[in-house]
Order: structure tokens, then C-alpha cells, then sequence
């Protein structure tokens, strides 16, 4: 009997299960099996198919969070909408409440939003969630709250806290730095500092926020969301009045700071202990170490700033032979020189038809150049064989990504890149370790790729014909050949929405529009958040057929007297949901149109219901 074997053994045994249901299936032969599976299986079933995912408890929910975010994203079954403040907003750090935001004006486009995004749990429960979300317009830091769970109502009066269409209580802020002036100080970059910073700071009312501007300014900043606090200026690092391209922090222990200063510098800087009765006067912090990364005046900058691990940082720059510097970072600061340089192997694809604006002539006896934009570290696990940030993706001017491995002798080891649209990479987001989401520079395009390897332990949904008593979503190994789940999603809606009067003013949105950046709160989250010009667009990977949804989004559904779920309710009350197209990286490079919430069909086998042939 199974429950005869050694643990060692049984624990095999389950990992070798292919779906959730037959882990489900196995604790119901007997008693003893069933405590092992509530006690290790669920816990060797996520370990195994989500290595990625940094799940301490909960497995039973998390197994079917996972596995039904997966089915989802195998099926592209998502609801999208606009993100904007609605009902009470407020401003900090004086705490004025107004009931309408208007986006920048007085600039010849809109603005082009940097975001950032974390989740932490604040309960007992999987589901029990708070979520931020965080994004620059223009010079003002706009800000959402969420709190997940059950039994939510709003807070008491003076909060200004609502429920939204999923059931989740919300609370929107704004804060602008004092004599802030748009076009000239606008943010362009933005870190909120989560986990590890929290943590030595137990003050759960307060978010802490480092930014950098295009006039040279620096700040860590600690809002202060349920008082009156006029000390949100925490810290000023010292720039020299040199304009920030792009910063980052050290992702375990968040105490070093990493920006890029006028294109071609490098510099380091402490990150300060957060004081709750901090002094009048902010600190003025040095940095630490400064090196010239690049020379001046020849026509390259440094892209982007992104720390691999909390010793290593990779440099996204260019035009460069070699755009993607990595350096070491130790106690002394930045090493002198890279400690691995990496090249893009250019006349491997045909760019020519395109021009680099701040590219030199093309000279056929020098090298080729291009420039990479965004990094971004594969999140680490045990399981894929390697330390953290020695495997990272990079996005070109080519429109290729690049996958890099540390410990090759090669520029990269394998490639992504969309066979319709060649559009500079300028974001990228990993969605676990499994599937990547990238962001174009044209038609408003976010690429979507899996990760996953043909033919090894790869692990798919199916669609299999289920009781409505089963709750647990299946699994399976795929043979499909690789690219069959690379799509393009355009971010253009299909369908127009009459918004309310007071909000028309601010309503303006671009049809074309590079995606300028991509969130996504955490390896386990739904939802993923992209921002266009004078927008931000937010994916929530769920299918309104699903009886069974994700606990986080299970909230929200409304029920008639015999059970039965009400769609339209349930999933689009406001009637705010967007409808979008997509193309499939496929040799045929079919058009795919999605209908509406509540009119569906379910015509195409493998897809969600709300998709439909658009050709």
C-alpha cells in the first residue's frame, strides 16, 4: 500500500503525479493519505511545478491559485482596464481630499509612466493580500492601496476607502514634491521599497519611495497614508544637479542604491534606516562611489540600472558593440571595470531598414552597434541549477530579447523575438519563471513568450471535462513545439465606454503608444500592469466562465437565488472592461478579436470564451 512507504519515497511518488486533480484524487483513498497530501503533497506539488514562487504556507491554495493563473494564461483569458483614481483621492502629505485627478496638461503629449508594484501578506489567509501600485505621471507619484481578504468593509470616516469590483478595499494617493513643475521635473524613475526595507520598519501606514527626476533630484520619501505628516522628505541624494536616467536597489537587503547621472555616470549611495519621528531637516546622503561609466559627448548613455543580485549590476547602454556591461558590487563600491561585457551579435538580424537617431554613420569597417534598454534578472530558483542573477534577459533595439547565462562563454545562449513586429524591446516583466511579457516600442504592444522547454518537465493546462464539484484545476506535460503560446496583445480598445462627466477632462488617451514599462507585484499575482502614454493598462489573468475563480478575485461575484453566477455583474459593473485583439506568433499570424463580458462562445478550442476570429 502507498501509505506503507517511506516518506523519502512517497514524497517521489507525488512529484511525479502530472496534475493536481490526481494529487486531489490521491488523498481521498484513504486517512493516511490524505494528512500526507494536506501535510507534504500540496507543498511538493507547488515546489515542483512553481519552483519559482516564494510561498512559505497555504499550499493547498496556493496549488490552486497557481494552477488556475496558469490555465488562464495558457488560455489568454483576461479582463483589462484603465487605472485611474476614482472616488476620494488624497493628496499628501497635507492629507487634501479631492474627488476628481486630472492628468498633467500643458505638455505636447502625454505622459510616459514609470511603475512599480509589490504584494505582502497581512493575514492567516493565502488571499490575504496588500497590494501597492505606484506609477509617475508627469511630476506627481500617484499611488493605489488594496487590501485583500475576506470579510472586507471599508475603513472607519477619514480614510476615504472604498470597495472595488473585486471586493477589495481601496485607497487612492497622490503626492507631489513641493514646487514641482511639469516637463521639468518630471519622475523618471521610481522604486518602492518593499519587503526587506519594511521590515526592519514595522510601520505598516507608511510607504517609502525613492524617485529621481529629470532636474537632477533624488529623494527617498516616506509617505505617511493614515496621518498628517509634513516630514515625508526622508532623504536627499546628492546629484549635482545631474539628471537621473534610471536607478535601482539591491533586492534582499535594500541598503544600496544604484543610479545612473547624466547619462554616462555611475554612482552608489546608502540607503538610511527610516526614523518614525524623523527630524525637521532631511539627510543629505553621498554617494558612496562614483564611476564614469561611459565617456561624454559621444553619442552613448546608459539605459537602464538593474541589480542581478545584491552583488552584481548589470547596465543596459549603447549605441554600444557591447551594450550589456555587468559589474560587481562589494564593500568598496562599484568595480573599477566590468567584470563581463556582453555583445548582441547584430548581423545575425537584418535592422538595417531602421535608423538609430543617435547612432554614428554606418562604417562597414567598425563594428556594428545597438543599444540595450530594459534588464531583467530570471527570478532564482533551487531547482534551475544556478545563483541568483546569473541567468538574465535583455531587450534590444533589434526587437530580439536575450537570454544571458554568467557562467557561458557565449554572448547569450538563446532568443526571443516576435516574427511580425521588430519594434525596440523597451520594458520587460518576467511572470515566474515560466512565461515573459514584453514591452514594444510601437502599437501599443505587450509580447508575451513562454519560458518553458518542449519536451522536458513542462507543465500546461488542459481542458478536461470535469465535475462542478471539482475545484482543482489539472496539469499536463505538453508536447507542443515551442513559440505555439508566443502572442502580441495590442493595447488599443476595440470598444469605446462613455465614462462620467467629471472624469471626461482627464480621459485622454494615446492609440498608439510605446509601452513604456511592466509591473508585476509578485510571482504569484494575477494581475499585471503596463504603462502606455497617459495611461496605465491593468491585466488581471482570470476567466469570468471560471466557477471556481483565483480566492483573490472570488470575492466580487454576484450570485442570483439559485446560485448561479451573474457575468455581467459580476465581472463588469462599471462596464469599464476593455476589449483588445491579438495575433499569435503562428505561420498563419491570425487575428484574434475579444467580444465583450457576457457575449461569448467559446468557438475556438484552447482559447477563452471571449475570443473570437477576427479576420
Amino acid at each position: 500500500m502507498l501509505q506503507e512507504l517511506p516518506f523519502e519515497l512517497l514524497s517521489q511518488v507525488v512529484a511525479l503525479l502530472p496534475t493536481a486533480q490526481s494529487i486531489h484524487h490521491l488523498s481521498l483513498c484513504n486517512h493516511a493519505l490524505h494528512r500526507f497530501i494536506e501535510d507534504e503533497g500540496w507543498k511538493i506539488f507547488v515546489q515542483t511545478q512553481f519552483p519559482s514562487l516564494p510561498a512559505r504556507d497555504h499550499w493547498r491554495e496556493a496549488a490552486q491559485s497557481m494552477t488556475t493563473l496558469s490555465r488562464n494564461l495558457d488560455r489568454k483569458a483576461f479582463l483589462a482596464r484603465y487605472v485611474e483614481p476614482s472616488n476620494f483621492v488624497v493628496s499628501l502629505p497635507d492629507r487634501d481630499l479631492k474627488t476628481q485627478w486630472r492628468k498633467p496638461r500643458g505638455q505636447t503629449m502625454g505622459y510616459q509612466p514609470v511603475i512599480d508594484s509589490y504584494e505582502e501578506s497581512i493575514g492567516s489567509k493565502w488571499d490575504a493580500r496588500k497590494q501597492v501600485l505606484a506609477w509617475s505621471a508627469g511630476s506627481e507619484l500617484v499611488m493605489r492601496v488594496k487590501e485583500m481578504g475576506k470579510s472586507l468593509v471599508p475603513e472607519r470616516r477619514g480614510t476615504y476607502s472604498y470597495l472595488d469590483h473585486y471586493g477589495h478595499r481601496t485607497r487612492w494617493f497622490t503626492y507631489k514634491p513641493p514646487k514641482a513643475m511639469e516637463g521639468r521635473d518630471d519622475i523618471t524613475c521610481m522604486k518602492l521599497l518593499s519587503g526587506p526595507y519594511r521590515s526592519e520598519n514595522p510601520s505598516g501606514t507608511t510607504e517609502h519611495v525613492i524617485h529621481g527626476t529629470a532636474s537632477g533630484k533624488l529623494h527617498l520619501s516616506h509617505l505617511e497614508l493614515n496621518r498628517s505628516s509634513y516630514n515625508t522628505l526622508g532623504s536627499v541624494f546628492e546629484t549635482n544637479r545631474r539628471h537621473v536616467r534610471s536607478a535601482d536597489v539591491a533586492p534582499r537587503d535594500q541598503q544600496v542604491l544604484a543610479a545612473c547621472l547624466a547619462d554616462t555616470s555611475m554612482v552608489l549611495y546608502k540607503v538610511p534606516e527610516y526614523l518614525y519621528n524623523a527630524p525637521e531637516d532631511h539627510q543629505s546622503i553621498s554617494p558612496y562611489c562614483e564611476r564614469s561609466v561611459l565617456q561624454a559627448g559621444k553619442g552613448h548613455r546608459i539605459w537602464s540600472t538593474k541589480f542581478l543580485s545584491d552583488g552584481s549590476l548589470a547596465l543596459g547602454l549603447g549605441p554600444s558593440a557591447k551594450p550589456v556591461h555587468v559589474y560587481q558590487v562589494g564593500m568598496d563600491g562599484l568595480s573599477k571595470n566590468p567584470v563581463r561585457e556582453f555583445g548582441m551579435e547584430v548581423d545575425a538580424w537584418n535592422g538595417d531598414d531602421r535608423v538609430d537617431i543617435v547612432s554614428p554613420p554606418v562604417n562597414p569597417s567598425k563594428e556594428k552597434t545597438t543599444s540595450v534598454y530594459p534588464v531583467m534578472p530570471l527570478p532564482w530558483s533551487s531547482t534551475a541549477g544556478h545563483a541568483p542573477g546569473e541567468v538574465f534577459l535583455s531587450g534590444c533595439y533589434d526587437g530580439i530579447i536575450r537570454v544571458h547565462d554568467m557562467r557561458s562563454k557565449s554572448d547569450h545562449v538563446s532568443t526571443y523575438f516576435d516574427p511580425a513586429d521588430d519594434g525596440a524591446i523597451y520594458s520587460l516583466q518576467t511572470l515566474g519563471r515560466e512565461r515573459l511579457a514584453a514591452g514594444s516600442s510601437r502599437h501599443s504592444i505587450i509580447k508575451f513568450f513562454d519560458l518553458r522547454v518542449a519536451g522536458g518537465r513542462v507543465y500546461h493546462y488542459t481542458d478536461l471535462e470535469r465535475s462542478n464539484s471539482d475545484r482543482m484545476q489539472a496539469l499536463s506535460i505538453s508536447t507542443s513545439e515551442p513559440g505555439q503560446s508566443d502572442w502580441n496583445l495590442f493595447l488599443n480598445p476595440r470598444n469605446q465606454f462613455q465614462q462620467p462627466q467629471r472624469w471626461q477632462r482627464s480621459a485622454n488617451r494615446a492609440t498608439e503608444s510605446p509601452v513604456y514599462s511592466l509591473s508585476s507585484p509578485s510571482p504569484s499575482s494575477p494581475s499585471l500592469f503596463a504603462g502606455v502614454e497617459n495611461n496605465i493598462v491593468e491585466l488581471d489573468f482570470v476567466s469570468m466562465l471560471d466557477k471556481h475563480p483565483d480566492p483573490i478575485f472570488a470575492r466580487g461575484l454576484v450570485r442570483d437565488h439559485r446560485g448561479d453566477i451573474n457575468i455581467a455583474r459580476s465581472w463588469n459593473p462599471k462596464g469599464d472592461v476593455l476589449n483588445f485583439a491579438m495575433v499569435e506568433h503562428t505561420k498563419t499570424m491570425r487575428l484574434r478579436t475579444q467580444a465583450g463580458v457576457g457575449k461569448y462562445a467559446g468557438a475556438l478550442a484552447g482559447y477563452d470564451e471571449r475570443w473570437r476570429d477576427g479576420s
